[in-house]
C-alpha cells in the first residue's frame, strides 16, 4: 500500500493531526489483523455480502403473580408482573449487546486538488480514515463497536392491575 500523509483539520477543541505514510501503514496493517474477515482474506478482493455482524444472544424474563379472592360472588384480582428485557445484560455488561460496523470504507482515495490518486511514479495512493474520538484525531483501530443504542442495555418494566368480573 502506499499511503499518502496528510493532515486531519482541527475540529472544535481538537487540535490538527498529521498522520504519516509509515503511521497509516502501521495502522492499516493493525486495522487488518484485528479482523478475522480481512485477516484470513488479506490481498484479495473483499465479496459482496461475505462480512456478517455477530450473532446477537438476548433473552427476556417475563413473571407474573396474580392474587385473588370472591367479593360478592364476584372474583376480584391483584396482578403484579415484572418485565425485564435483555436479562443476561443485568447480570453481565458484556452479554446481549450487539455489534456495528465503524466504516465500510477504511481507505480514501485523494483527489486531484488533494494530490492525486497517483504518485509521480504512477502508483496508487491512499489515506487511511481517521475519527476524532477522545479529544483527538486518530486512525481507525477496530472494524466493529458496540452501538450506543437503548437496545443493548436491560429495561425493566413493572406493572400492577386490578381485576374485577
Amino acid at each position: 500500500m502506499n499511503f499518502q500523509p496528510y493532515t486531519q483539520a482541527a475540529s472544535g477543541s481538537i487540535p490538527a493531526r498529521t498522520f504519516t505514510a509509515a503511521e497509516q501503514a502501521a495502522a492499516w496493517n493493525a486495522f487488518i489483523e484485528q479482523d478475522k474477515y480481512l485477516r484470513e482474506n488479506r490481498g484479495r478482493y473483499a465479496e459482496r455480502g461475505a462480512v456478517f455482524l455477530p450473532m446477537v444472544y438476548r433473552a427476556d424474563l417475563s413473571l407474573a403473580q396474580e392474587l385473588f379472592t370472591n367479593i360478592a360472588r364476584r372474583r376480584n384480582s391483584l396482578q403484579f408482573r415484572a418485565d425485564i428485557l435483555n436479562v443476561g445484560n443485568l447480570l453481565n455488561s458484556d452479554w446481549g449487546i450487539g455489534q456495528r460496523l465503524v466504516n465500510t470504507q477504511p481507505l480514501i482515495v485523494p483527489t486531484a486538488a488533494q494530490g492525486g490518486p497517483a504518485d509521480a511514479q504512477g502508483r496508487a495512493q491512499y489515506r487511511f480514515r481517521s475519527s476524532s474520538e477522545r479529544w483527538q484525531h486518530q486512525l481507525l483501530d477496530t472494524s466493529l463497536e458496540p452501538p450506543a443504542g437503548i437496545g443493548d442495555v436491560s429495561r425493566s418494566l413493572y406493572r400492577l392491575r386490578y381485576i374485577y368480573t
